[in-house]
């Protein structure tokens, strides 16, 4: 029987997290919570600030399952990895792997997506003459070779690039450049790795009013056959499984008839 909900993206002090992998792991207990996940960010050499130092890897890996034998009796912890990327070196052992791409390569220059807006208006007009559009090519023909570069079981916030683009400012995400650009990339992607997290994260950090993915390309997912994991990208305590009800409903709404679950066997279908 399945109790409790699941969220496999979590991150702790090893990155830009605030508490401990056990702090999380008891917060999640007191949530209701079924399981839970560890993804810290893989170590980039070029921008080391938000990721996991590379020398603390293995202390990870052997807290986490540590952990895992501590609570095997009351609750399910995985050891996974956001693996970036632009991170060279997979670990073994892991469980999972998240693939994500947080920065868009121009010219030998490394331009995050997930930073400040002003930082990327910045990057546009200097690496693309302010064609948005040439931004978010760049970015899904990245993307579109994640799961060759990392391995990954699971791609992670799908749409990126449209974190600052709440406003509109940058670009029109139903125009035929972006949607084309998104799209490719998701059919490429998903020859490889069909299940897609559902992200609610900068929906808790920023108000944004729909996950990663946005609704329209979740449609587009669902139509191509890809699947779906819920995913609260949490940082903190307070943003455990956030607005996980009303993502049930939503993807129900998209069409898809179960989301996907991680257990000892591997992922099962969880109906909705």
């Amino acid at each position: 029987m399945i109790k409790g909900y699941q969220s496999l993206h979590t991150h702790t002090t090893y990155c830009d997290g605030t508490l401990s992998a056990e702090e999380m792991i008891i917060a999640a207990i007191k949530k209701g919570g079924g399981s839970i996940g560890f993804s810290e960010h893989s170590f980039v050499p070029f921008d080391p600030e938000y990721s996991m130092k590379l020398e603390d890897t293995p202390a990870y890996i052997i807290e986490v399952n540590a952990l895992k034998e501590k609570y095997k009796d009351s609750f399910e912890v995985y050891l996974g990895l956001e693996m970036d990327y632009f991170t060279d070196k997979r670990p073994k052992g892991l469980d999972y792997v998240i693939g994500a791409v947080h920065h868009v390569e121009k010219g030998g220059i490394y331009i995050t997506v997930d930073g400040p807006a002003k930082h990327l208006h910045k990057m546009a007009a200097m690496h693309f003459n302010r064609d948005y559009y040439a931004m978010a090519e760049s970015y899904y023909e990245t993307v579109a070779n994640v799961v060759s570069k990392t391995g990954a079981d699971i791609i992670g916030h799908f749409d990126l690039i449209a974190k600052n683009n709440d406003d509109g400012s940058m670009f029109d995400e139903m125009h035929p450049r972006y949607i084309s650009a998104a799209i490719s990339a998701m059919e490429r992607v998903i020859k490889e790795c069909k299940i897609f997290e559902i992200n609610t994260g900068a929906m808790y950090r920023r108000g944004l009013s729909a996950p990663y993915p946005a609704v329209h390309l979740l449609k587009e997912l669902q139509k191509r056959g890809g699947e779906v994991i819920l995913s609260s990208d949490s940082h903190d305590a307070e943003s455990l499984y956030y607005k996980f009800d009303e993502m049930r409903e939503l993807v129900k709404s998209c069409g898809f008839k179960y989301i996907k679950r991680l257990t000892k066997k591997g992922f099962i279908d969880e109906k909705l």
